[in-house]
């Protein structure tokens, strides 16, 4: 857990272009960034997650994202993700890594899920997608379940981010606000430097 509590804010890696993939996330490591999701429906993301592992060996963590079938976390593993993050609850999809010694981080929604995946042996739950419940929401459900570590994501931006840890979430997923995808598509490093940056000032 301890990576997560390092490590609050969590940049997710949509369908970035394979071509720039090296590039953002040696951005977001220069910006202190030391964690990274890469989802699964991104072009050659196998590649992707086996290049930046072989890259940044233990300064950075690898993680794939958007795992929704026990084949999916089969191929992020292989190709050497070093957690896994879904959208969703499947209990064996959560036993399937965690028979192979991978965190895994599932999506829920409700009080009964978290306490499910908790107990199918997730180190944390995904509440996915957190801005339509609010950070009300975490503060009220961490008093009955203090002990589930909560990450969220889902209309995660740089303004309100910080009220979700203050609220009681270990970490954040920041998605589409934090890879502005103009700023990639312009290779505009620099850039993308500065508002991760911003992003980990806010965190932190």
């Amino acid at each position: 857990m301890n990576f997560l509590k390092d490590n609050p804010l969590v940049p997710v890696l949509r369908k970035i272009p394979y071509e720039y993939a090296d590039e953002i996330i040696s951005a977001l490591y220069d910006s202190g960034i030391h964690i990274v999701e890469i989802t699964m429906e991104t072009e050659r993301v196998e590649e992707i997650i086996r290049n930046s592992v072989t890259k940044f060996g233990d300064k950075m963590l690898i993680g794939a994202g958007t795992i929704l079938s026990i084949n999916d976390c089969h191929r992020a593993i292989e190709a050497g993700a070093q957690f896994i993050v879904a959208p969703v609850l499947q209990e064996e999809v959560i036993q399937y890594a965690v028979a192979r010694g991978i965190p895994m981080i599932p999506g829920v929604f409700t009080p009964s899920e978290m306490l499910r995946a908790y107990d199918a042996g997730a180190i944390a739950v995904k509440l996915f997608p957190a801005s339509s419940l609010g950070p009300g929401f975490v503060k009220d459900v961490k008093g009955p379940l203090s002990h589930i570590p909560i990450m969220v994501t889902g209309g995660i931006d740089a303004d309100n981010a910080r009220s979700y840890l203050d609220a009681g979430a270990i970490a954040v997923g920041a998605g589409s606000a934090l890879l502005d995808k103009k700023v990639i598509a312009a290779q505009d490093w620099k850039t993308l430097r500065n508002m991760a940056k911003e992003w980990v000032e806010k965190v932190h």
